[in-house]
């Protein structure tokens, strides 16, 4: 049977990511719960993601607050799912969808689902530029070569659909989302990728370390250890 992370090993998991406030609401705008929850994700730990879900809403009074934390959860799941599969991804969700009170369940979806194919790509474009900043034509004739459909899909559906949409979690975050299961996969040059995205996106450099070293002791912690040296992160 699989170890639910205990309040303490939560606690720890928080305590990696650099914060200067205390308040309940300053504690929901600390992204490390969308780390984790991912993480155990891609770890196929779904029965960890409700725990992870009632420790980070403990304090929390208003519904905003509450519904800020399980909407960041779940877009995280979603857009994290084009990097751990989404078997599991659906198996995270699932579990969330199950401990989420009814009034914080989404009933319509949050992206505009109207949107051509042509307007996605060009906002695919976008993101993938602000993400890959000067590398972006190299990482993209690269994608296109080794397979057009696949350059096509990562262009309009990865990053049109998918992860431009940051009216959940910030471009920041969506970085954080993306470097949890690239940790568990240990996939050096896709994590390096993304690390650097998220500096791109806004965050600092110790943020991005500390994102990171949540998903690395989350791991240890499984018994999953990372092969090989870790991506600087230049």
């Amino acid at each position: 049977m699989a170890k639910i992370p205990t309040s303490a090993f939560l606690a720890h998991l928080k305590s990696l990511y650099p914060s200067s406030a205390s308040t309940s609401a300053a504690a929901a705008r600390n992204p490390w719960f969308i780390v984790a929850a991912v993480t155990f994700s891609s770890l196929n730990r779904p029965e960890a993601v409700p725990v992870i879900l009632k420790h980070t809403m403990q304090g929390l009074d208003d519904n905003d607050g509450k519904l800020h934390i399980v909407r960041g959860m779940r877009d995280a799941l979603f857009k994290s799912g084009l990097h751990q599969g989404y078997p599991r991804a659906i198996n995270a969700l699932v579990s969330l969808y199950e401990a989420t009170p009814v009034e914080l369940r989404d009933t319509k979806p949050l992206r505009d689902t109207t949107l051509s194919t042509e307007e996605l790509t060009r906002r695919g474009r976008t993101m993938f530029a602000q993400m890959y900043g000067e590398t972006a034509d190299e990482v993209q004739t690269m994608l296109d070569a080794v397979f057009p459909d696949f350059g096509f899909f990562s262009n309009t559906i990865g990053y049109g659909y998918t992860y431009s949409f940051c009216d959940v979690l910030s471009p920041k975050e969506t970085s954080f989302a993306l470097i949890a299961p690239l940790v568990t996969m240990n996939t050096p040059r896709q994590l390096k990728w993304h690390m650097q995205a998220a500096v791109r996106n806004g965050a600092t450099k110790e943020e991005v370390i500390a994102a990171r070293q949540i998903a690395l002791d989350i791991c240890a912690d499984a018994g999953v250890a990372w092969e090989g040296d870790l991506p600087a992160l230049d």
